[in-house]
């Protein structure tokens, strides 16, 4: 009885098979308790990307008026 169950767990396809079934048991267990971290303002990098003011198209047809007068 000994030899034939040694013969079972020493087959590839059996640790192959164990191998795999960890793998995939890791990597669900992984994916369920995966929690996305949350994004740090940096205010340095949010002052260095400057963000220009828009102006309104009658802003800038009265300067353009006024530049050309």
């Amino acid at each position: 009885m000994i030899p034939l169950i040694l013969q079972v767990l020493k087959d590839f396809r059996v640790i192959g098979t164990v191998i795999a079934m960890i793998l995939i048991i890791k990597f669900a267990k992984f994916i369920t308790t995966y929690k996305k971290k949350p994004r740090k303002n940096i205010k340095g990098k949010q002052k260095s990307q400057g963000v220009k003011p828009s102006v309104s198209a009658a802003e800038s047809t009265s300067e353009e008026a006024k530049k050309s007068s």
